[in-house]
């Protein structure tokens, strides 16, 4: 599975300036790492309220910067919130933290490349 979309990167970079993307993946991925952090503590009734919310604001953050496969989860999890068909569930939560755990991975790589 490809975690990130190059082309979306590249375009991205295009458009802010190639040294704004150093900051604005740093966000991104200082994001991923609060996410991961949030859902991984407490109980399960309150990581699913958690994990409404956080899929909600990943659904705008995760397609501009090209993370795909994150972005589309967190779609799906949104629309089954707003449609009140969320149900607890510790495997979706332990599915968004692995993507959460690469997507991370990939772009802190992808960082490391740039900044080399």
């Amino acid at each position: 599975m490809t975690f990130m979309n190059q082309d979306r990167v590249e375009q991205l970079t295009n458009e802010i300036g190639v040294s704004n993307i150093p900051i604005l993946l740093g966000i991104f991925t200082g994001e991923l790492v609060t996410y991961q952090s949030q859902l991984s503590e407490g109980v399960l009734s309150d990581k699913m309220e958690l994990l409404a919310e956080i899929c909600h604001a990943l659904k705008s953050s995760a397609a501009s910067f090209g993370a795909e496969p994150l972005c589309q989860l967190a779609i799906q999890i949104d629309a089954k919130s707003k449609q009140n068909e969320l149900v607890e569930d510790q495997a979706l939560i332990d599915q968004v933290l692995a993507l959460l755990a690469n997507t991370h991975t990939t772009y802190i790589s992808y960082l490391e490349t740039i900044e080399a």
